[in-house]
């Protein structure tokens, strides 16, 4: 039961967090407006962070992207990387978990399609593939490397 919750949980602040994404507002400013709205500093960050990222990792997928990493790797207080497992992100799996079942059973009011292009846009590894494409033209067979997370220490994302 309490994975439920955590995932209930984890999933509003996904939806609080899509129209921030969605619109034209930098990382900044979508993690003031969150914490404006009641999360936490190291809440605000994480949404930031992974909910542009899972619903990448959903079209990446679709277009031929062989894996996904298992991890992300952050920096602890003495600048040492840290592996955090994707897993015991909630906020990350519960926005994949809405990115993927958005994208095979349709857009909603939910989330519309331009939200999703939107979200998925602002990440890392969906400006990574792009580049790819346009060299390469397909991502078939090709593999994403760990992404690196700047915005929290190791410390704060391996928090409950």
């Amino acid at each position: 039961m309490e994975h439920e919750t955590e995932h209930a949980c984890a999933l509003a602040g996904v939806m609080d967090a899509l129209p921030l994404l969605a619109d034209d507002l930098d990382e900044d400013d979508v993690a003031a407006a969150l914490q404006q709205q009641g999360y936490s500093r190291r809440d605000a960050e994480k949404l930031t962070m992974f909910v542009p990222s899972a619903f990448s990792w959903v079209v990446l997928k679709r277009l031929g992207l062989e894996s996904l990493p298992s991890h992300f790797t952050a920096y602890d207080q003495d600048d040492n990387a840290v592996r955090i497992p994707v897993a015991g992100q909630h906020y990350f799996t519960a926005a994949l978990t809405l990115a993927y079942n958005t994208f095979e059973n349709g857009w909603s009011t939910a989330v519309p399609r331009h939200t999703f292009e939107c979200v998925a846009g602002r990440s890392s590894e969906m400006n990574a593939a792009n580049k790819v494409l346009d060299k390469e033209g397909s991502l078939e067979g090709a593999e994403i490397n760990t992404v690196e997370l700047f915005r929290l220490s190791a410390e704060e994302l391996l928090e409950d």
